[in-house]
């Protein structure tokens, strides 16, 4: 009788740990508003743990492409100087992965809007190399 109350309780602590424990690594839903740089880092950095991993890490790629293809139609414009280069060789995930780091090593960027700071990185990571006449 007392191990089926022991395998019972820990079973029941099993079943309701989650709802008791919020990781610290856990991606706030309130992120997903993104109203700062950190909120975006946030995103992009989440783990495959973490119950909003799928929602975080699409919502990251899809914020990093939307500022690639707008580049790109911008680029189309007659007499457009662009801002930022990426070599072919970069693939999506490796943009984002060095954005992260950006990020993180400038936190005083934190809690300014993603566009600027996206703008930042891209201008700073891939610059365009000056044309020779």
């Amino acid at each position: 009788m007392k191990l089926i109350r022991s395998f019972c309780f820990y079973g029941l602590m099993m079943i309701a740990a989650p709802i008791f424990v919020n990781p610290a690594w856990a991606v706030e839903p309130i992120s997903f508003q993104i109203r700062n740089n950190a909120d975006l880092v946030a995103l992009c950095s989440a783990q495959p743990n973490d119950p909003n991993y799928v929602a975080a890490i699409h919502f990251c790629h899809g914020v990093g492409v939307g500022f690639a293809r707008y580049h790109e139609a911008l680029k189309e414009g007659k007499d457009f100087v662009p801002l930022f280069c990426f070599p072919e060789t970069v693939t999506r995930a490796q943009a984002l992965t060095e954005y992260v780091s950006y990020s993180k090593a400038h936190p005083e960027y934190d809690k300014e809007s993603v566009g600027d700071v996206v703008i930042k990185f891209l201008v700073e990571t891939y610059p365009c190399k000056a044309k020779t006449k």
